[in-house]
Formats: structure tokens, sequence, C-alpha cells
């Protein structure tokens, strides 16, 4: 994108990610006439993005990574299955949000309790060498160690496949940046969504 070929967009089916720094104009016309999905942006062009698109709403988040990579050592935890690809039939007695999160993961951890799914651990998105967390638990299974149970088995699994994890929390949830400390994620990089004025 640009005069001076200083920057990239690179997308996919859900996503666009800006590489860079794009010619303001071609921004404007591309984002208006193709993008149709959120953009993220890295924090150091905010500013003009936020400028050439105003109508856009910007919502920043951290990425997350380990300190040290995954190691494939331990046994599956009580309870828990590891699915790739995920089977539907696992969602079954999960609420409709957290089905409708999982569905179509490429890799997916459940805890089962009593017959019941109490907490999933899913891909929501990955690389050749990378693999994005999504962890949701039932209400009243919370602080019950469940989404450490159903991430550590899935990070073993996705380890022994060549992929570390990360994590993608925004700034104005909390209880995502507390699970991914928790976890033992730090912080390496800080980004921003950018969400078309339709999906205000």
């Amino acid at each position: 994108l640009g005069t001076d070929g200083d920057a990239a967009l690179v997308m996919d089916t859900t996503t666009a990610v800006l590489i860079g720094r794009p010619d303001r104009k071609l921004l404007v016309a591309l984002v208006g006439d193709e993008l149709g999905r959120s953009l993220l942006i890295e924090q150091d062009v905010a500013e003009a993005a936020c400028a050439a698109l105003p109508a856009w709403i910007a919502r920043p988040f951290v990425v997350h990574a380990l300190p040290r990579p995954v190691r494939v050592d331990t046994p599956l935890p009580p309870g828990v299955v590891v699915s790739a690809p995920l089977d539907p039939a696992l969602l079954i007695g999960l609420p409709d949000d957290i089905r409708a999160d999982a569905a179509g993961a490429p890799a997916a951890a459940v805890r089962i309790v009593d017959q019941v799914p109490v907490a999933i651990c899913a891909v929501s998105d990955q690389t050749e060498k990378l693999w994005d967390v999504g962890i949701d638990t039932v209400e009243p299974a919370r602080r019950q160690g469940h989404a450490t149970a159903v991430f550590r088995a899935l990070a073993e699994a996705q380890a022994a496949e060549g992929r570390q994890p990360v994590w993608a929390a925004y700034e104005d949830y909390p209880p995502s940046l507390l699970l991914a400390a928790r976890l033992g994620f730090q912080p390496v990089a800080h980004m921003i969504e950018l969400f078309p004025p339709a999906d205000r």
C-alpha cells in the first residue's frame, strides 16, 4: 500500500491486519470499498489510522506470550478431552455463546464434570508456529481450576504439532488480562482493533 511500498494489508476471511504506514487516501479507499471486517493495527500507527477512519471504533488490546515454550510432558488432567478438529458433540450442554465462539475450531480441550462440559479452551486462530487461545468456563464452575486444566492440555497438544500459544486480551476486559497473567503469559505487544461503523 502506498507509493513507497512501506505497508501491507494482510487479510483472511475474518480479519485484516495493517502492517507499516500506508498512504492515507489508499487506506480510506480500500477500507471503504473492500474490507468489510475489523482492522488490526500497531499502536504506533493508531493516530494516523484513526484520523483516516474517524467513524471507526478503536479498541486497544494486549498480545501476550509465554516466557518459555510449552513442553510436552504431562498426562491429560482427569475429565479433559482434546479433540482435533473439535467434535461438535463435546459442545452439547454449553451455553449458546460459548458454543458459537468454539464452533469450527481446528482443535479444543474440554473439561467434563459429571458428564457435563464446564470449560473449553479452543484454538481461535493458528499459523504454522502459533495459535491464539480462547477460553470459556460456565459461570457456576469458575475459579475451580478448569480453565487452567483445559489450557494446559491444549497447549501441550499444540506444542506437539510445533505451535506455541499467544493470548490477545482487550484492555477494557480485566478478566481476560488476569487469566492470562495467572496462566503465566506476559505482554509482548500493544495493538488496536478498529471496528467499522456498522459494527458499533
